[in-house]
């Protein structure tokens, strides 16, 4: 199988019982919409608006290998604390926690401490138009974004989002909608994105079956997860056809020539175009 973002049963078990606090608070009313949880194969990342706050490996027992960015992680409150043993690799900090540390080393107060901290480094408007469009639907049936940053073992170009429109009279089948997000005054958009969408395109063609396979898994171990997903269907059914968007934010005077020669241009892509106009 070329792609799997999913958890095998036993880590899927896991998550239930370990993280159900973690789950319970990054979808409270707090933080409603600016946290996800991704899941990856056979781990998951956290995010806060778009930039991964930590990666989360299931280790052997009880334990877990939790990797953060020295820049969200250096001089916090955990990185203080000595009841957690942090080893530096690269631009990265690793943490070893059993079960019995996961909820001190995510609490609260810790959190709110990594999220100040991303705040501070911006990696990018991109980044965080991503997440917005995550959250202003997340209550939809009709449109579900199943995930970010996708790549494969074979295709290493990383697709920003991957969502899935529901179709026909069957309500639970859906089909694969993948989407560049650019801002207005990005000079990508002439050409290069589209030929980018398009291959993102055809390689889900290619290996549809996996894609589906893994999305249709995906989506149920969310479900069960009680993750944020509109539609209420415990499972289901993703059919061809794979189309691409391209969400052009902001810069609109900008923007214009390029969205209409794109439009011309590449008449199969469909290119949406997000205001700031008050």
């Amino acid at each position: 199988m070329i792609i799997e973002r999913f958890l095998n049963q036993k880590n899927l078990t896991r998550i239930k019982n370990d993280f159900k606090f973690l789950i319970k608070m990054i979808q409270g009313k707090n933080y409603m919409g600016e946290f996800d949880l991704a899941l990856r194969d056979n781990y998951f990342n956290l995010y806060y608006k778009g930039n991964s706050l930590a990666k989360v490996v299931f280790s052997k027992g009880n334990s877990y290998k939790i990797s953060i960015h020295e820049k969200f992680f250096k001089n916090t409150g955990a990185y203080h604390d000595t009841r957690f043993s942090a080893t530096k690799k690269g631009d990265y900090f690793e943490i070893n926690l059993d079960t019995k540390l996961l909820h001190l080393f995510f609490q609260k107060k810790y959190i709110k401490q990594f999220i100040s901290k991303i705040r501070e480094v911006n990696n990018g408007e991109e980044i965080t138009l991503e997440q917005a469009i995550i959250t202003d639907n997340l209550e939809r049936e009709d449109i579900i974004l199943i995930d970010r940053q996708i790549a494969d073992k074979d295709y290493r170009k990383r697709m920003d989002l991957l969502a899935l429109r529901q179709l026909g009279k069957d309500k639970n089948q859906y089909s694969f909608c993948v989407i560049e997000v650019k801002l207005g005054n990005n000079p990508q958009l002439k050409n290069e994105v589209a030929n980018q969408l398009n291959d993102y395109v055809s390689h889900i063609e290619k290996y549809f079956d996996d894609y589906r396979d893994c999305y249709e898994k995906q989506y149920k171990q969310k479900r069960e997860l009680g993750l944020n997903i509109g539609p209420k269907y415990n499972s289901i059914k993703i059919v061809r056809p794979v189309k691409g968007l391209i969400a052009v934010v902001g810069y609109s005077g900008i923007a214009k020539t390029q969205i209409a020669q794109l439009k011309s241009k590449y008449p199969i892509l469909d290119v949406k175009s997000f205001v700031y106009s008050l």
